[in-house]
């Protein structure tokens, strides 16, 4: 499973291992790609992306744990990133990790449809740790993410909060554009570039594509209400209680 925290390429600063408070202020669907596991016939895989700012590292000794506050040296709050199946197959990584950050067994109405846009801005914890990448270094990655103490909180962020929807910045492209494609466009630009290569090597992208050069050239259409990974979330949701707020 593919991990980051920047862009490829050149020096960083890195979080150490340890257990860490954290904020979900980013989320990117990658959209759709085949892919194959271990020689078996290539399946369609949606990928998506979550991006936390990270606030406290938990320090001292068993019994006497204290969190402290953690930054760059530049002051800013470091950034790191899972990428993950846009599943909620009750086997998936995904997910196993979001029941692990509710604390809370999730619903089969939940499991039909979740909107992932909720956790922006949502606390968690979670585990840093180290791996050896492909080239001899040593990289970071999150691994299990867990319900805070005193419950998952919203929170607001040092990071703009920010989601890329694929299917509302596809409409750039199928004679449908308006101000909510457009503004996928400023995320879009905003991504390092091997994850722009990634979105425009997407089956949905090459669609869209497709479809807009084909397409004759018409009025734009009204803007759709909801798309893409808003559309997981489904209609008549019953009531989320109190202290459950994803």
């Amino acid at each position: 499973m593919g991990l980051t925290i920047s862009d490829k390429g050149g020096e960083y600063e890195k979080l150490d291992a340890g257990r860490y408070k954290a904020i979900c202020y980013k989320i990117v669907d990658a959209g759709t790609r085949p892919e194959s596991f271990k020689g078996a016939p290539a399946k369609p895989r949606t990928l998506v992306y979550l991006y936390w700012e990270v606030t406290h590292m938990q320090m001292g000794e068993d019994g006497d744990e204290f969190w402290d506050e953690v930054k760059m040296e530049d002051g800013r709050r470091f950034s790191i990133s899972k990428k993950y199946t846009a599943s909620m197959n009750v086997n998936a990584t995904l997910f196993l990790e979001l029941k692990s950050w509710r604390g809370r067994k999730f619903t089969d109405e939940d499991i039909a449809g979740f909107d992932i846009t909720k956790l922006l801005g949502k606390t968690c914890e979670f585990d840093v740790v180290e791996y050896q990448k492909n080239d001899g270094g040593t990289g970071t990655a999150v691994e299990g993410i867990y319900k805070p103490e005193g419950g998952v909180k919203a929170v607001d962020t040092e990071n703009d909060q920010v989601v890329f929807d694929i299917d509302i910045y596809c409409r750039e492209f199928t004679g449908e554009s308006d101000a909510a494609s457009k503004e996928m466009c400023d995320v879009w630009d905003d991504m390092p570039d091997w994850m722009k290569e990634m979105i425009e090597e997407s089956m949905e992208v090459k669609a869209a594509k497709t479809k807009g050069a084909s397409k004759p050239q018409t009025a734009p259409a009204p803007a759709a209400e909801s798309g893409g990974l808003a559309d997981l979330a489904k209609d008549d949701e019953p009531e989320e209680e109190e202290d459950v707020p994803f």
